[in-house]
């Protein structure tokens, strides 16, 4: 059941404001990994920053809802999607709730 995932954000990866882009870029040994750089779009920036402290992917969904028109249906598909890319790429972590 998605509502009670919680994930926040990992310690090694640092976002950047390049322009109107939000970029991730992950941070290993204290090096950037170039070729792990994830471009976010404007929603998936939203998602980010919700992700400043643990954050359920309930609450992730309404900020999504509250802020682009879209239903909840398809914010909570995408969102999942997002974190569970952003998981494997070990960028934010599932904390426990």
């Amino acid at each position: 059941m998605t509502a009670e995932k919680t994930y926040q954000r990992s310690g090694e990866v640092v976002c950047r404001q390049v322009g109107t882009e939000s970029i991730l870029v992950p941070i290993r040994n204290h090096v950037g990994d170039l070729e792990s750089i994830f471009v976010l779009s404007p929603v998936a920036a939203r998602i980010w920053q919700t992700l400043d402290g643990p954050a359920a992917v309930d609450t992730i969904v309404d900020a999504v809802c509250a802020e682009f028109e879209v239903d909840r249906e398809t914010a909570a598909s995408d969102v999942t999607q997002l974190l569970d890319e952003l998981e494997q790429a070990l960028l934010v972590n599932r904390v426990s709730s």
